[in-house]
């Protein structure tokens, strides 16, 4: 076991970030003492560091770095996020995801994100102009998305006693993504109709 600080001397990196690394839930320490609260490591624990380093080398967000190693990022998007940076072309606006029956039964995700140049053939990337809503009941949830369900369950019964029902899935527009999942600011669009209007 290493100490914060010989591991800090190894990885090559501050102290301070290791122990913001820590709040943020990207690389936490193998053990804490109780008593005084010192902070240990492992040696193997110096791969996931290294990830760590070389992920935010390359641009990315330690949220995204997070993902990454966390493997909520697929080896597809991660080449497609990749592609993205080469060719040098940023976020200009909020992440969506929106959602479609896929034929299996089950659900289609499609995640997104608006970007302020056009994208060439060659860039395996595609653009999509989601279709327009008539009417849809929102909501602002503040915090991770794990944590989400009290607000789905509030915009559901906002949506019943207000004489509407759901028209299809809701749309996740991220207002606020900090490196705090915490923090995150997400607003859920729902389309709606009228109770008393057919499907």
């Amino acid at each position: 076991m290493f100490t914060i600080g010989d591991f800090a001397r190894h990885g090559r990196v501050s102290v301070r970030m290791l122990r913001h690394y820590d709040a943020t839930g990207l690389l936490r320490p193998a053990h804490v003492d109780p008593a005084n609260g010192y902070r240990s490591y492992t040696a193997a624990q110096l791969a996931r560091l290294n990830r760590v380093i070389a992920l935010k080398d390359l641009g990315f967000t330690l949220q995204q770095v997070r993902a990454i190693l966390d493997e909520e990022v697929t080896a597809g998007e991660l080449r497609a996020m990749l592609r993205l940076r080469r060719a040098g072309i940023a976020p200009s606006g909020p992440g969506v995801a929106h959602y479609e029956d896929a034929p299996d039964g089950g659900v289609l995700v499609h995640a997104g994100v608006e970007v302020s140049v056009p994208l060439g053939e060659d860039d395996g990337l595609r653009v999509v102009d989601l279709p327009p809503v008539e009417q849809a009941a929102t909501v602002v949830h503040r915090g991770s998305m794990e944590a989400v369900l009290p607000t789905v369950q509030t915009l559901g019964r906002w949506i019943e006693a207000n004489g509407y029902r759901s028209a299809g899935h809701p749309r996740e527009v991220n207002l606020e993504c900090p490196e705090s999942r915490d923090d995150w600011v997400t607003e859920l669009q729902e389309p709606v109709r009228s109770a008393g209007q057919g499907r």
